[in-house]
């Protein structure tokens, strides 16, 4: 309801939960885009410019960055990996043309090929910022947290010389190499 205790006009309703749809679909194309190893697809939700914090996961501070620098980052982490990416739990607040969420979520990765003990689980949630731009919706903001991981974290070779281009890309050159991206 309104602030003034009566509801809002069906426009401004169907406007709320149509905004509400397109950043939810942005959250599932990320996720797709990654899952996919479609780079392309990844990249095309985030704004150019945007801010990524992935210290939780990678030990190094937030930074600003563009999508094509993010997504070879991304490449770097995943690409020799089957992943699977869930998103629940939207909370998706708006606030004209800029909106913040919360989407919980579970990422698996995996070797091809390997048993079922290879793997590794990462159990959180993204704390991002939005935009809407001419293309629509699109992530401003991203902010990995996590609560916990399963499994082998060396899935995601740090020491490989294309993941370390890639994160010095993102972040510089300085701080520690992190925990896994």
């Amino acid at each position: 309801m309104a602030a003034s205790g009566k509801f809002p006009a069906t426009e401004e309703m169907v406007r709320e939960l149509w905004d509400r749809q397109q950043i939810s679909d942005v959250m599932l194309r990320f996720g797709r885009g990654l899952d996919l190893h479609d780079w392309d697809l990844y990249a095309a939700t985030l704004t150019d410019p945007f801010e990524v914090d992935f210290f939780d996961l990678t030990g190094r501070a937030p930074a600003t960055t563009t999508p094509k620098i993010w997504a070879r980052f991304a490449s770097a982490c995943l690409e020799r990996l089957i992943v699977m990416h869930q998103y629940s739990n939207f909370h998706i607040n708006l606030r004209g043309d800029v909106a913040d969420g919360i989407f919980y979520h579970v990422s698996r990765h995996r070797l091809p090929n390997r048993h079922c003990d290879d793997h590794y689980t990462q159990y959180g949630w993204y704390e991002n910022s939005f935009r809407r731009t001419a293309d629509g919706w699109k992530i401003s903001k991203l902010k990995h947290c996590f609560q916990w991981c399963d499994g082998n974290p060396t899935l995601i070779d740090l020491s490989d010389p294309n993941w370390q281009v890639a994160a010095a890309a993102v972040f510089g050159t300085g701080g520690p190499a992190g925990k896994a991206a």
